[in-house]
């Protein structure tokens, strides 16, 4: 099978059943707590009837818009022939789904508001912030990071013999390019993990106790998706070597292997992802959702970026919605992080 074949089956079978599963948990999402609420806004009775009607249908729009506006590329993508391309598609999509869905609930909700049970939708007026320090190290699996760590050193180890050792010589972007890559995404994991382990945010009196578990679910969730992507990259790199010694013959087939692989270590992780998810769901029933105060003290935030240093969070919200907040260093460290992204990928085109 040709590796544009195995490209077209990664992006039709699983980012298209990715795509599917999450599109119909977004469809449900606005009702998740029955028809007297619009996703955490408590609303009067007949809302769905009328006003929410409309709104149900504008948000489930919007939220197919990026379905939209994607389709017709990767019809363009596969029918020139340009199939690699539909990697950095995927990457594109996966960016666009997520902020447009914050943007999206962002926008219905505060729409809903206006419809909402009279004294239901008023700040809470007493919070609590947990003062507990969450180190990394708590939240590591030494077992796993053990795996990853000597993985790694083992590929990049034997890659170098290999590459010296050569009479021939080989391409240095052929050979490293995609440990690079991987070791690469590593370290975005990790930044993902810190921050996810850092982040903090008042939460209310009431019902204290069922907040903080519905965040710590969360927060583990995406510690685990986290360290599952980390153990897929970390096969990726040890399968490396195996593809780059083969003899010149039987390269190709063990690079499909390779690919075959990381699909199949994908598919596992994404239906045990689906299993954490509905554990989180339910944490998070169990807590009636509220509306925070203005942190701000009703300053006024820029949208999409502002510079908030008095309230350092990652993001605040603004007029429009959520706003990404420079003032934060896990922002800056993002920023940089996607900047060394594209430098490393021109970089690697240069080498080979």
């Amino acid at each position: 099978m040709p590796m544009n074949k195995l490209i077209l089956f990664y992006y039709v079978v699983l980012w298209g059943g990715s795509r599917l599963r999450g599109s119909v948990r977004r469809w449900k999402q606005p009702v998740v707590r029955g028809t007297d609420w619009f996703f955490n806004v408590r609303v009067q009775p007949g809302f769905y009837e009328g006003e929410g009607k409309s709104l149900l249908r504008r948000y489930r729009l919007r939220m197919l818009a990026t379905a939209a506006v994607e389709a017709p590329i990767a019809v363009a993508l596969i029918a020139t022939g340009h199939i690699p391309y539909l990697g950095w598609l995927i990457l594109a999509s996966a960016i666009a789904v997520h902020v447009n869905h914050l943007f999206n609930v962002e926008a219905a909700e505060r729409k809903a508001r206006g419809f909402a049970t009279p004294g239901e939708d008023q700040p809470v007026s007493a919070m609590l912030v947990p003062l507990e320090t969450r180190r990394l190290r708590d939240y590591t699996n030494r077992t796993v990071e053990r795996l990853i760590v000597f993985g790694s050193i083992f590929s990049v180890a034997w890659l170098v013999r290999f590459y010296l050792d050569s009479p021939s010589g080989h391409n240095f972007g052929m050979v490293f390019g995609m440990p690079i890559f991987l070791l690469y995404y590593q370290l975005g994991f990790l930044l993902m993990k810190n921050a996810v382990v850092q982040w903090s945010a008042p939460i209310p009196k009431m019902q204290a106790e069922e907040h903080l578990k519905a965040r710590e679910e969360r927060r583990k969730l995406y510690l685990h998706v986290a360290d599952a992507s980390r153990i897929m990259v970390t096969a990726g790199l040890v399968l490396w070597p195996f593809v780059v010694g083969a003899p010149e013959a039987r390269r190709e087939l063990f690079f499909k292997a390779h690919f075959v692989v990381l699909m199949a270590m994908a598919v596992i992780f994404g239906i045990w992802h689906e299993m954490g998810r509905n554990s989180v769901l339910k944490a998070a029933l169990r807590a009636n959702p509220v509306r925070m105060p203005d942190l701000l003290n009703a300053q006024p935030a820029g949208w999409p970026v502002c510079y908030q240093p008095a309230t350092p969070t990652l993001l605040v919200r603004a007029a429009r919605g959520y706003s990404l907040n420079l003032a934060n260093r896990f922002t800056l460290l993002g920023a940089g992080y996607l900047a060394g992204f594209f430098a490393l990928i021109m970089l690697l085109r240069m080498s080979q």
